[in-house]
């Protein structure tokens, strides 16, 4: 009789699991719009960028943009990722290097990312979506370098 309570008992702490991330994936799904007004840039920020998140399904966020970088050239990144802490391959248009990302779900409503270029750290920080669910900031704790950075991209949902 133990052993069925302990056994219930770890299955809906998985489905808490499941349900949280679940919930979490819907706050971030959607296409958003990168807003320079309300974000606070430096050099390496996008002069435009457009995100596009999708559930695909099984815990796997599928993240594109497309925009223009500082200098105006165009960009283009995508990934396949889940929110587990492990590390996704990312594809970035004219990388110099393999990049990669692993993101970890703290609530509902925000995400901490690491991205490494060649397995050296190049961005860190957080996602955090607002309550109302109509906009995003990616609040940077380093830049693509893996120097200390202030940034924060505010991102408006379309």
């Amino acid at each position: 009789m133990r052993r069925l309570s302990s056994l219930a008992v770890v299955v809906a702490l998985l489905a808490l699991v499941s349900t949280a991330s679940a919930e979490g994936l819907k706050s971030i799904v959607g296409t958003w719009k990168l807003n320079l007004a309300k974000s606070k840039t430096e050099a390496w920020t996008p002069k435009s960028q457009t995100r596009i998140y999708e559930d695909w399904g099984g815990g796997l966020l599928h993240m594109h943009y497309e925009g223009t970088d500082a200098q105006g050239n165009p960009t283009l990144g995508e990934y396949v990722a889940r929110f587990d802490g492990k590390v996704y391959p990312y594809v970035v248009r004219g990388a110099p290097g393999a990049y990669t990302i692993s993101q970890t779900q703290v609530d509902d409503h925000t995400f901490v990312f690491t991205a490494t270029v060649d397995g050296k750290t190049s961005w860190t920080g957080t996602h955090a979506i607002a309550a109302d669910g109509k906009s995003y900031t990616n609040t940077y704790k380093t830049n693509g370098k893996g120097e200390p950075s202030s940034a924060v991209h505010v991102y408006e949902k379309q």
